[in-house]
């Protein structure tokens, strides 16, 4: 009763204390039935609440991240990756305050790191959709590129989760869909692997061709970089 309500009203305030550029709070109530939700509760079946913290990827980085390497020559999308291994960190120690705020109060929680969450190889896809939890919270839309747009930053975002047994308000994004169908992810992905979609979704992707293409150039942004929606 009394003793909960307190209980989260201090997380919640642990949350005005994150050092991110954008998080929201989805409730587990808003996800009921959906894939979502059943991926948080198979991860931490007492989820009342998902934490979805994003941080700036930036633009002047990006523009040295186009695929393709030459043999001894500078790679300046290195750049990128460097710039990724800082920014992953401090999304990450962002869901980690949330689940230390949890656990101070008693709370369960399950931070997910913003790289290197668990993989299912046979289809490509994570255990927890970070970008649907981030659509979900209203930081976003899902655009054509597979990915989640956002109003100020477009793609150029990584993202981070925490699942939390504490029950906390919604905190929501003003979003609108800033994906703006202009198509130009699809008509410069060097994979092929964009397609326009053909039946209901907001995009159509061969995850496979994406994922060798990135293997075997050294890396691809394109869809990241060439997207004008937070330009």
């Amino acid at each position: 009763g009394q003793a909960q309500a307190t209980t989260n009203a201090i997380i919640q305030d642990s949350l005005s204390k994150l050092d991110v550029d954008v998080f929201a709070v989805v409730s587990l109530e808003g996800l009921a039935g959906s894939k979502l939700e059943k991926a948080a509760l198979r991860l931490l079946p007492e989820t009342r609440s998902v934490v979805v913290c994003a941080m700036e990827v930036y633009p002047e980085v990006l523009d040295h991240a186009k695929p393709g390497r030459t043999t001894g020559a500078a790679q300046l999308s290195d750049l990128l990756d460097r710039h990724n291994d800082f920014i992953n960190g401090r999304v990450t120690k962002a869901v980690y305050d949330v689940a230390k705020a949890s656990h101070k109060s008693g709370l369960k929680a399950l931070p997910l790191p913003a790289a290197g969450c668990p993989l299912d190889t046979r289809f490509l896809d994570a255990v927890f959709s970070y970008k649907h939890a981030g659509q979900a919270a209203g930081l976003g839309y899902i655009g054509r590129s597979s990915l989640l747009i956002t109003p100020t930053f477009g793609p150029r975002v990584r993202l981070s989760c925490c699942l939390t047994e504490a029950v906390l308000e919604p905190v929501e994004e003003a979003a609108t869909n800033a994906c703006e169908g202009c198509d130009i992810c699809i008509a410069s992905c060097p994979a092929g692997a964009l397609s326009t979609p053909q039946s209901e979704g907001p995009y159509a992707i061969n995850k496979f061709a994406c994922s060798a293409f990135r293997n075997a150039s050294g890396g691809c942004s394109e869809c990241v970089r060439l997207c004008p929606a937070g330009r």
